[in-house]
């Protein structure tokens, strides 16, 4: 899918498909919205390393995700560095990509339901 109209559509078009052969169907919509702050950068790299990636390319995605911190300011205090081992930088180019590797086998548990 390329937008959430194109999702849409695909969905109706197969709810309208499954009608026409079973009494009922049964959609679950879940929101995705924080899913980017629960991708681990270990587990994504791990999943980068299984495609068929330059060297480079993936040397590249290593290095951008280690070596982040992020500490709080609030009244002339702050707080000390934390390292930041999960999440997507927000408005990054690579975050969608990125979590589409991350659910990308995502399978579901019961036969003939699609996720």
């Amino acid at each position: 899918m390329g937008s959430t109209t194109a999702a849409i559509i695909a969905l109706l078009h197969t709810v309208i498909n499954l009608l026409s052969t079973e009494p009922y169907v049964i959609a679950i919509s879940l929101d995705f919205s924080k899913a980017f702050d629960s991708v681990r950068h270990s587990q994504l790299l791990h999943k980068f390393a299984q495609l068929d990636l330059p060297d480079h390319i993936y040397n590249w995605l290593a290095n951008y995700f280690y070596n982040h911190s992020h500490c709080t300011i609030f009244q002339d205090q702050q707080s000390s560095l934390l390292d930041i081992s999960a999440s997507i930088i927000q408005g990054s180019a690579i975050g969608p990509a990125a979590y589409v590797v991350t659910a990308g086998d995502l399978l579901p548990t019961v036969p003939g339901n699609s996720v």
